[in-house]
């Protein structure tokens, strides 16, 4: 083999820091589209990976099929281009969903990526139900955002208080009362498709 081909698969790969952003995304709303922007123009992060929960450990009930809620993310993160990742993985891992084998997952897989975890400010106080947190906090430094007030313990901005919850009461009693809240490409495929109706 040619030796400088040999040195090229060699190679490591530099490292980058990666904010790891998972949630229910039920559906993805504009609060979501702006802590991404927060997380790629205001802190030390390359780039996002976001992660639909496939199967959350507190709350079980799902609303659409997983694969329709990984295509809304696409769509509500395309304008950031290559700078957002959205990762299905979670449907390939043990189940329920937990953080830290997702994070354990990713470090595998991604050995170059510095993970760093997005939490918001309003689970801070159910940390303590977090499957093996310690290891968690070994694998991913911790970025705390504030929802809806601010919290001593996190960074940037107060971040509105969007319920994805309310979207769906809202979608399903036909009113269009939350269609601002929704990115546009989201909110005409929720509608082609007919989700969240009663």
């Amino acid at each position: 083999m040619n030796s400088s081909l040999k040195n090229q698969h060699t190679k490591p790969q530099q490292s980058i820091d990666v904010a790891i952003f998972g949630g229910s995304f039920d559906p993805p709303h504009c609060a979501h589209v702006m802590v991404v922007s927060y997380l790629l123009t205001c802190t030390d992060c390359d780039k996002v990976a976001v992660i639909p929960v496939f199967e959350h450990p507190f709350h079980k009930q799902t609303t659409v099929p997983f694969e329709a809620k990984v295509e809304m993310c696409k769509m509500a993160f395309q304008p950031f281009g290559d700078l957002v990742e959205v990762l299905d993985i979670e449907q390939h891992l043990p189940t329920p969903s937990y953080t830290v084998q997702t994070l354990t997952y990713l470090k595998q897989q991604h050995p170059h990526w510095n993970l760093h975890l997005v939490v918001g400010s309003d689970i801070i106080a159910q940390i303590h139900l977090w499957k093996d947190f310690e290891r968690i906090q070994s694998l991913a430094n911790l970025i705390v955002l504030s929802r809806t007030v601010e919290h001593p313990t996190a960074v940037g901005p107060v971040f509105p208080d969007v319920s994805s919850s309310q979207i769906r009461e809202s979608l399903a009693k036909g009113s269009d009362a939350n269609f601002h809240l929704l990115p546009k490409s989201v909110l005409q495929f929720i509608l082609k498709e007919g989700f969240y109706r009663d």
